[in-house]
């Protein structure tokens, strides 16, 4: 059976589930890659240590509004802290699977 695939609310680049990272708005906050209900949103995954998804993604996701359509609710500050947070920003540079 074929690997399901997905697109990333970031890049918009169709790639296999094992390449992106699931991010979700539980109950508990953001979840990003661990079990969770609800609706999801997938980002790519990043190849820099130290980080979760491609932080070029998460830029992208954020600024064009997609967590909020993906998830069909409103995304506010404290969402938007918390999925930088999660995702491990901070590394820094461009570390996007097709960059390299």
């Amino acid at each position: 059976r074929p690997e399901p695939v997905r697109s990333c609310i970031g890049c918009r680049r169709r790639r296999p589930q094992s390449d992106l990272v699931r991010v979700t708005r539980a109950e508990v906050g953001v979840v990003v890659d661990g079990p969770s209900n609800g609706r999801g949103a997938w980002l790519c995954r990043s190849i820099a240590v130290g980080e979760i998804a491609s932080t070029a993604c998460v830029d992208a996701a954020l600024s064009r509004r997609a967590f909020a359509r993906a998830w069909r609710r409103d995304v506010d500050a404290d969402d938007e802290r918390a999925i930088s947070e999660l995702a491990g920003r901070g590394a820094g540079g461009d570390e996007h699977p097709d960059a390299h």
